[in-house]
């Protein structure tokens, strides 16, 4: 037998019955968007890995694109400091975009100076493409060379050419 609800029991039962829809609709709703936000978090949290990061690990910037730096690295019969733009970093590497270095040329002669220039990786006989890959368990430390470096002020006149 079934009974119906009539006058004000009518009134509450069918507003029970819209508050629970409602509550199960913003329920469903609110999972929705929850697992949204999460798989965007999950994306970009692989997006990053996948890139390898940027240079904010060693140098502590995010972006080092007008920046310029020399790297001390430990080689396994010496040392080396190689100048250049830092454009991609993760922890196990870093890439030097345009590297270069200090080459010393001993003097002729005993009252001579020795001739010291400045060369880029790119320009030696091998010819080399211009970025270079430096692991970061041989790199000693790393430093951003101020804007009135004259090595800073070689690129700027490379740039230029």
């Amino acid at each position: 037998m079934v009974r119906s609800i009539k006058g004000n029991g009518a009134k509450k039962f069918n507003k029970s019955l819209k508050i629970k829809n409602m509550n199960k609709t913003a329920k469903v709703i609110l999972i929705i968007i929850l697992v949204l936000v999460l798989i965007v978090i999950v994306a970009g949290v692989v997006a990053v890995l996948v890139k390898g990061g940027n240079a904010a690990n060693l140098t502590g910037t995010s972006s080092s694109s007008n920046k310029y730096y020399s790297v001390y690295v430990q080689t396994g019969n010496g040392s080396a400091v190689y100048y250049g733009q830092i454009v991609k970093q993760s922890e196990e590497y870093l890439v030097l975009k345009d590297p270069g270095y200090i080459n010393v040329q001993p003097a002729q002669n005993e009252d001579e100076q020795p001739q010291i220039n400045f060369a880029l990786m790119k320009d030696e006989f091998f010819k080399p493409l211009p970025e270079m890959t430096i692991f970061t368990n041989n790199i000693v430390f790393i430093q951003q060379l101020s804007d009135d470096s004259p090595i800073v002020s070689f690129y700027k006149n490379q740039i230029g050419k």
